[in-house]
C-alpha cells in the first residue's frame, strides 16, 4: 500500500466564520484520532481533492510543522450536502501491533470460461471488509475468475489471502457466471424485427 506524505499545520480553536475563511483560502480542516489524544489540523485542500479523486486506498504520513510525524489511514470524509466539496477529514493513527479494519475493492483477473461459452459474468460483491496489521495492509484484493464456468459461483472461502483476515462469511458469493435466458433473447430479437419492419 502506498504511503503519501501530507504536510499539515496545527489547528487551534476556531469558530464557524473563521473555518469558512480558512476553507476559502484552500485550507481543509482535519482530525487525527490517536491512541492517547486527538489532533486537529489543516491540510492543503487541492492536494487532498486530487488524492481522493484517484479513489485508491493509501496510508498517510501526516507531518505537522515538520516536527511530528503520524502514520494514519483515512477513515471518513465529510462532504457539503449541496456542492459536494470536501468539508472535513478524519484520520486514524496506525499502531503497528493493532489490526486495522477497512474495506478494499475487488479486482478481477482473466475472462471466465463460462463467458466464452455464452454465459454472463455477474458481480455479487465489489468490495471486501478485511482486517490486517499496518505492515500487511493492501489497497485491493485480486480474484482469478478464469476457471468460472456457467452455473458456478466464486465464494469467499475460495480466497486464500496471506496475512489478511476477510470479515465476510466463508459462504458469501463474490461473483458468478449465469446462463443467458435464450427465450428472453429470442423474444427481444423478434420484437426488434417487428419494430424495424
Amino acid at each position: 500500500m502506498k504511503l503519501i506524505v501530507l504536510k499539515a499545520e496545527p489547528r487551534f480553536i476556531v469558530n464557524k466564520k473563521q473555518l469558512k475563511h480558512f476553507r476559502a483560502s484552500g485550507y481543509l480542516p482535519a482530525t487525527v484520532y490517536g491512541k492517547n489524544k486527538n489532533i486537529n489540523l489543516f491540510l492543503d485542500y487541492y492536494l487532498i481533492e486530487k488524492i481522493i479523486k484517484n479513489q485508491t486506498i493509501n496510508k498517510f504520513l501526516i507531518s505537522i510543522n515538520n516536527e511530528i510525524n503520524i502514520t494514519t489511514i483515512l477513515k471518513e470524509i465529510q462532504y457539503h450536502p449541496i456542492t459536494d466539496k470536501i468539508l472535513h477529514l478524519d484520520f486514524c493513527e496506525l499502531n503497528k501491533n493493532k489490526y486495522v479494519t477497512y474495506e478494499v475493492p475487488i479486482q478481477t483477473k482473466g475472462l471466465p470460461k463460462g463467458v466464452s461459452k455464452g454465459g454472463e459474468y455477474i458481480y455479487k460483491l465489489r468490495r471486501l471488509k478485511i482486517k490486517a496489521l499496518p505492515k500487511n495492509m493492501v489497497d485491493h484484493i485480486e480474484i482469478n475468475i478464469e476457471n468460472l464456468d456457467i452455473g458456478e459461483n466464486l465464494y469467499v472461502k475460495n480466497l486464500n489471502p496471506k496475512q489478511i483476515v476477510i470479515l465476510h462469511d466463508s459462504k458469501t458469493v463474490l461473483s458468478s457466471v449465469q446462463a443467458i435466458n435464450k427465450e428472453c433473447n429470442d423474444k427481444e430479437n423478434t420484437n426488434e424485427m417487428k419494430s424495424s419492419g
